[in-house]
C-alpha cells in the first residue's frame, strides 16, 4: 500500500478524533444555555434523528437481533447515557481539557476488570500499563485535594464514574465477542440513551426552554449529528479495519486535542501536573502497544 493511500485511509479517523477532541470545549459552552441533562438528551436525540436519515438513505436500517439487543442497551445506557451525563455534570466544576483526559482513561478500570470478570491472564506489560495509567490519574486529580476543593473533587469523582461506566460497557462487549455491533445500531443506541436522559431532565430541570435560544442550536448540531452520529459511523467502520492498538493510540489524541482547544478558548493552563499525568497515560498506551506486539492482546477500547 502506498504512503498516499495509507494517509487517505486514516483521514476519516483523524477527522473523527479532531471532532471528538473539540466536542469537550463545545459541551462546556453548551452548559451556558442548558442543563447537563438537557444537553445530554439533546445530543443523543439529535444524533438519533440524523443517524436514522443517513442510514435510511444508505438502505442500512434494521432492527437489532436478539443477540444484539443486550449490547445495544449496554452501549446506550453505559457508554452514551451514564458516561455523557456524568461528564457533562463534571464540566461544571472541572476544566474541559483536564476532564477529557480523566474521562478517556478507561484503562484504569478495563485491565483489572478483564482479569476479575473475564478471567483473562494479564501479562507484565498489561500490569505496567495499568500502573502507569493509575499514576497518571493520581497526578491529575491530586491538586483538588491539596488544598481541598469540594466542587472540583466532586467533578473528578463524576469523571471517574463516567470512565467506569464506559469501562463496564467495554467489558460487556469483550464478553460477547461473537456479536459485533455495526453502524446500523447507532439509531437504536442513541434513541435508547435519549429516553432516560429526557425523562430525568424534564423531572429535574423542567421544560426545555433552551430550544428558543438561537445560540443553543449550533451546540446541539455539533454535539449530536456531527460529534455523535456521523463520527460514530466513521469510527465503527475504521475500528473494524484497524488493529485495536492503533485505535487506542488514535483515541488518546482526543483528550490531547480537547486540552489544546480548551487552552485556546477557555485559557485553561496546561500545568506541570496535567502535562505529567497525560504523559503517564500516553506511556500506558505505549506499554499496551508493546504488549500487543508480543501477541498479548489488550482491552483498552471497544472494538
Amino acid at each position: 500500500m502506498s504512503q498516499q493511500s495509507t494517509l487517505r485511509r486514516f483521514l476519516p479517523l483523524a477527522g473523527a478524533v479532531l471532532i471528538w477532541g473539540g466536542n469537550w470545549p463545545v459541551m462546556k459552552m453548551g452548559l451556558a444555555h442548558m442543563s447537563p441533562l438537557w444537553l445530554a438528551a439533546s445530543r443523543f436525540g439529535s444524533a438519533a434523528l440524523i443517524s436514522v436519515v443517513v442510514l435510511a438513505m444508505l438502505g442500512r436500517m434494521r432492527l437489532p437481533t436478539r443477540q444484539e439487543w443486550p449490547l445495544v442497551v449496554g452501549v446506550a445506557l453505559l457508554q452514551m447515557g451514564a458516561f455523557t451525563a456524568l461528564a457533562l455534570w463534571a464540566l461544571q466544576y472541572v476544566a474541559p481539557g483536564r476532564a477529557s483526559v480523566i474521562a478517556y482513561a478507561t484503562s484504569i478500570w478495563v485491565i483489572p476488570l478483564s482479569a476479575l470478570i473475564l478471567k483473562e491472564r494479564l501479562s507484565a506489560g498489561q500490569w505496567l500499563a495499568t500502573a502507569l495509567s493509575y499514576a497518571g490519574i493520581a497526578v491529575i486529580v491530586a491538586p483538588a485535594f491539596s488544598p481541598w476543593q469540594a466542587h472540583t473533587a466532586i467533578g473528578l469523582i463524576m469523571l471517574l464514574g463516567a470512565s467506569f461506566a464506559w469501562a463496564c460497557n467495554i467489558i460487556q462487549l469483550r464478553g460477547s465477542r461473537h456479536v459485533r455491533l455495526g453502524a446500523d445500531m447507532i439509531p437504536w443506541q442513541t434513541a435508547l440513551a435519549t429516553l432516560p436522559l429526557t425523562a430525568l431532565a424534564w423531572l429535574r430541570d423542567g421544560v426545555p426552554t433552551f430550544l428558543a435560544v438561537p445560540d443553543a442550536w449550533p451546540i446541539i448540531l455539533y454535539t449530536g449529528p456531527l460529534a455523535t452520529a456521523l463520527t460514530f459511523i466513521v469510527v465503527l467502520g475504521m475500528t473494524q479495519k484497524m488493529p485495536p492498538v492503533a485505535t487506542s493510540i488514535a483515541m488518546l489524541c482526543v483528550p490531547l486535542i480537547g486540552l489544546l482547544v480548551s487552552s485556546a478558548v477557555f485559557h485553561e493552563r496546561i500545568s506541570a501536573d496535567l502535562a505529567l499525568g497525560l504523559s503517564l497515560i500516553a506511556a500506558s498506551v505505549a506499554a499496551s502497544a508493546l504488549a500487543a506486539r508480543m501477541n498479548r492482546p489488550l482491552a483498552l477500547r471497544p472494538s
